[in-house]
């Protein structure tokens, strides 16, 4: 199925709302950005809809952001979808379970007074499990459990993370990973490194880096106008694709390289001669949240789950 999240915004034209789309199981969602606003489940292969009941009164998180704050997924065990909304200022997270009449706020996560949900780093889910970022004396990382409802930290995390540079959640294949991103002088550098093993025995390997080389010859303002990223948080298909965007909202396909002495997967190299293979436009360039997710078409119909 598949979850379309839709809002307005006074920068943008009045006949094109932003979207953002989370994907589980071949349905998606979409929601109001407004606090409390309204969420729409849709299953694209029947044009199916399902109104989701709002959330409850008693909820008092903030405005900003408010689109970047929800998880839909899947739970395979039980066969259950679950809307997971996570308030950037933590505390409690919101559960709607579909088949469910309503959400459930009793769900606590114990952190301190000062911690924060780090949204710029994305919220993933993968196997049964949705994980997030927490912002508090030190930046770490937990998953929520989709069947017994509980928090656990994620450790050990990559020591790549301790160097300068930047980070978010992805999802390689059922798996979590960690984009760690670097800019030097000439070179612009992602490397995914993908979770591995078992809790109390958990490592972490490289699995794809993508690289982009400044073009010096250009003005200076333009010399990265070229740099792409690894779509987020599902980029890779079939070990040797991996998708990429640009700032101007293209997508790319890439077929990473046979080296995989520097990463297990390959090292994808974008130049000015080698921007990969443009396959659309993602739109809505004014809009800076977008993902990609995997699509399993359904015939589920969404009615079976109304129980309110």
């Amino acid at each position: 199925m598949v979850v379309r999240a839709t809002w307005s915004r006074k920068h943008l034209p009045r006949d094109r709302p932003s979207s953002r789309e989370l994907w589980a199981r071949g349905t998606a969602g979409r929601y109001n950005q407004r606090r409390g606003g309204a969420i729409t489940l849709v299953n694209p292969a029947t044009a199916d809809t399902l109104a989701i009941p709002p959330l409850p009164s008693s909820y008092t998180g903030g405005f900003r952001d408010w689109h970047r704050t929800y998880s839909f997924a899947y739970h395979p065990a039980p066969g259950q979808y679950k809307i997971v909304h996570v308030p950037r200022c933590l505390g409690r997270v919101l559960v709607f379970t579909l088949g469910d009449a309503s959400w459930r706020d009793d769900v606590k996560i114990m952190v301190g007074p000062a911690a924060r949900c780090g949204l710029d780093a994305g919220i993933v889910s993968s196997d049964g499990k949705i994980y997030l970022t927490i912002e508090d004396t030190e930046a770490r990382v937990v998953s929520f459990d989709l069947d017994n409802e509980n928090f656990t930290s994620v450790r050990p995390l990559p020591s790549i993370l301790s160097r300068p540079g930047s980070w978010s959640l992805a999802e390689v294949h059922g798996r979590l990973a960690i984009a760690f991103s670097h800019v030097s002088h000439m070179l612009a550098k992602t490397e995914v490194w993908v979770m591995e093993g078992v809790p109390g025995q958990l490592k972490w390997n490289c699995w794809y880096i993508l690289e982009t080389h400044k073009m010096r010859h250009l003005p200076k303002h333009l010399q990265w106008q070229h740099r792409q990223r690894f779509a987020r948080p599902h980029f890779a298909h079939g070990g040797e694709h991996v998708l990429t965007r640009n700032k101007y909202d293209y997508l790319f396909i890439h077929e990473t390289s046979d080296d995989t002495r520097k990463a297990r997967h390959g090292v994808v190299e974008v130049s000015e001669k080698n921007h990969g293979t443009r396959v659309c436009d993602i739109g809505l360039s004014c809009s800076t949240y977008q993902e990609t997710f995997v699509y399993v078409e359904t015939m589920e119909p969404l009615s079976v789950y109304k129980c309110w």
